[in-house]
């Protein structure tokens, strides 16, 4: 307040003798300075705007690369999980058609050997009632005529009766060859007419073939070894036919069960691949959202720095023109009014005014003291009192006290300044290292977040790695063992199969050795029959082991083909993912070693930054922390100086103009 008062006061002091011209220069240099001071100030702003720009540009920049490349990943995932869902789905789409072909398959082979099987016990049961009814025919002939009884007699008794009756059921058997049919049938015939004749033997046809020369007992014979030979090709057709539907059906089985193995994990993998599709288009989309709000912001600010430098460009032009203007008018008034200014406002004019001004001044000082409070402004209207009362020259004296007063303000105000401008500088100076430690604490933090994410994200993968890994060691220890006991029943099987061969060889060699024989010194039909029964037998069996043997040594062959083709696929798979356990791990290593390198720079920034903080609160304790703003201690101070020196102005018009007045009233007397 007080400087305000000063310098109003004297301003007052000489406003009727102000200078136009002087107050036209004062006002040009006044504006020029102003202009100057806002070109540094928008200057100052521009440098920091400028400083922001380039910052948030290289931020941006950084964000967008980030974005770019986790854009490029996640799409390279879904491609890759795209081309494996196809991949499964042509494979789950052959599996469901071979399981439900091989199903089918299964279900028209049970069904065929359901009614091959139906077949054989219809046939089987008449040829077993055809054999029991012959071989009891046979046996009552024989023993009937061992007892020296005719052939009419054996005819004519009941035992033959009923067994005649049993044969006729035998005629209608399918097993029974036609033409016996017919043999029989006369033969049967022959026994009826018998019961009406009486003591008459039966026809010849009765007791012979066809051909005349077999008897009933070797008809009979006859057709019990037929049915007998057709029993046994019956039961070893239904062997056969049994033994293959088993391998077909156990073939069948096995491939269906490895197919809905297969076809499992197939549909396993496929909902896996289809949640890591679902999920990277999920990210991509958000990913690719971001990046495009990072590249609109990034336009944008460039947009907006180049139009703010733009402005400033055109700012400085302007301002620089206006201060060339207002030097040049200053200067040209300066050299072109001079004269007229002397000759306009001389310095007679101040005769009539100079002692009312000395006393209005010493009181305007006295006052701008009692209301300022300020002891120093106090103190000099004191002493320009005493110097006006006892001084020989009062104006010297006044203006040597208002010169000192105005030096020592001018130096207050220098230390001031120069404090001010070390403030500024050393707080923008913090500012920016603060600023700049602040954005690498977060860049350095940005990188440590995106390394421990990847690094978790690989741990998760070498972890699936590691867990398909044990699962097919698991199952290539399972499949191993299952291969080993496979072999081993083999191995039993072909000494089994093979034993047999040798014996079933070694048998029949004994039983025809000892038939041939037995026929040639009894020719026994008996004897024959039973031998070429054993002897059939024995060659079925020979050709059921020997086909067993083979089929066994193809079905191994085939079981190990198989085994080793698996074998084959999991070692190729192992390879393939302990490969990527092993470059993700060192990935791992990699990232885990930059996180701690990155770790250790972000808390040598951390310690860097504490020091600036700190630094930065000592400045603002002695810059900012007090009672008045140094821009109103600037402007009271250049207030005060502007005060004085008008006073001093003021007492330097006054003094000439008192001595003129004393000069021109010396001349009158």
């Amino acid at each position: 307040m007080y400087s305000k008062l000063v310098c109003s006061l004297c301003l007052a002091a000489a406003a009727e003798n102000t200078n136009p011209i002087s107050k036209v220069l004062d006002l040009l240099s006044s504006l020029k300075a102003k202009v100057v001071a806002e070109g540094e100030q928008e200057q100052e702003s521009f440098e920091a705007f400028a400083k922001w720009c380039k910052a948030e540009s290289t931020q941006k920049k950084f964000e967008i690369r980030d974005g770019q490349n986790q854009v490029a990943s996640l799409s390279a995932t879904i491609e890759k999980a795209a081309a494996q869902i196809d991949q499964l789905d042509s494979k789950i789409a052959r599996l469901t058609k071979a399981v439900s072909a091989n199903e089918a398959d299964l279900d028209a082979a049970t069904s065929v050997r359901g009614k091959e099987h139906d077949d054989y016990l219809s046939n089987d049961k008449q040829l077993v009632e055809a054999i029991d009814t012959l071989e009891g025919a046979v046996g009552v002939l024989e023993k009937a005529l061992r007892k020296g009884a005719s052939l009419a007699q054996v005819v004519d008794t009941p035992a033959m009766k009923a067994v005649a009756q049993t044969l006729s059921t035998v005629i209608d058997a399918a097993a029974v060859n036609s033409n016996d049919k017919h043999r029989l049938a006369a033969m049967l015939q022959s026994s009826e007419d018998a019961e009406f004749e009486a003591g008459q033997a039966p026809a010849a046809a009765a007791y012979e073939t066809n051909a005349g020369s077999t008897s009933i007992l070797d008809l009979l014979g006859d057709m019990l070894d037929k049915a007998e030979g057709q029993k046994a090709d019956a039961d070893k057709a239904e062997m056969t036919a049994q033994f293959e539907y088993n391998k077909v059906k156990q073939s069948l089985s096995d491939q269906i069960a490895f197919d809905n193995k297969q076809l499992a994990s197939a549909r396993k993998g496929l909902a896996a691949q289809r949640e890591v599709k679902s999920t990277a288009e999920g990210d991509l989309q958000s990913t690719q959202k971001e990046l495009a709000e990072d590249i609109k912001s990034d336009s944008e600010t460039h947009d907006d720095c180049e139009k703010r430098s733009d402005e400033f460009d055109v700012s400085m032009k302007e301002r620089a023109a206006e201060i060339t203007a207002l030097g040049n008018a200053a200067a040209i008034i300066q050299q072109k009014t001079g004269g007229a200014s002397s000759q306009a406002y001389g310095l007679l004019q101040t005769q009539t005014r100079a002692t009312r001004n000395y006393a209005e001044l010493l009181a305007q000082i006295t006052e701008a003291g009692h209301a300022g409070k300020d002891k120093e402004i106090s103190a000099l209207a004191i002493r320009v009192k005493a110097a006006l009362a006892t001084s020989a020259d009062p104006f010297a004296k006044v203006k040597g006290l208002i010169a000192e007063m105005v030096e020592r303000l001018e130096k207050k105000a220098a230390d001031e300044a120069a404090q001010h401008e070390f403030c500024t500088a050393e707080t923008a100076k913090s500012q920016d290292k603060k600023e700049d430690k602040e954005s690498e604490i977060e860049s350095l933090s940005a990188k440590i977040a995106k390394a421990q994410s990847r690094i978790s994200s690989l741990k998760e993968e070498v972890a699936d790695l590691q867990g398909e890994l044990s699962n097919i060691r698991k199952t290539d220890a399972e499949m191993t063992e299952m291969r080993q006991k496979e072999h081993a029943a083999f191995l039993q099987a072909e000494k089994d199969y093979s034993d047999g061969v040798e014996g079933v060889q070694m048998a029949l060699k004994i039983v025809r050795d000892y038939y041939a024989e037995s026929f040639v010194q009894e020719s026994s039909s008996k004897a024959t029959s039973a031998g070429g029964s054993i002897i059939s037998i024995l060659e079925v069996a020979e050709a059921d082991f020997s086909k067993l043997l083979t089929e066994a040594r193809e079905s191994e062959a085939d079981a190990q083909t198989a085994y080793d083709q698996l074998m084959d696929e999991d070692k190729l798979d192992s390879t393939t993912k302990s490969g990527g356990v092993k470059y993700k791990t060192q990935e791992i290593g990699q990232l885990e070693k930059a996180v701690a390198e990155n770790t250790d720079s972000r808390d040598g920034v951390s310690e860097e930054l504490d020091a600036v903080l700190e630094y930065l609160s000592k400045l603002n304790d002695q810059c900012i922390a007090k009672p008045e703003p140094y821009e109103e201690r600037k402007r009271r101070r250049e207030a005060e100086l502007d005060g004085l020196k008008n006073a001093l102005q003021v007492l330097e018009g006054e003094a000439i103009g008192f001595l003129a007045v004393r000069r021109i009233h010396k001349h009158q007397q």
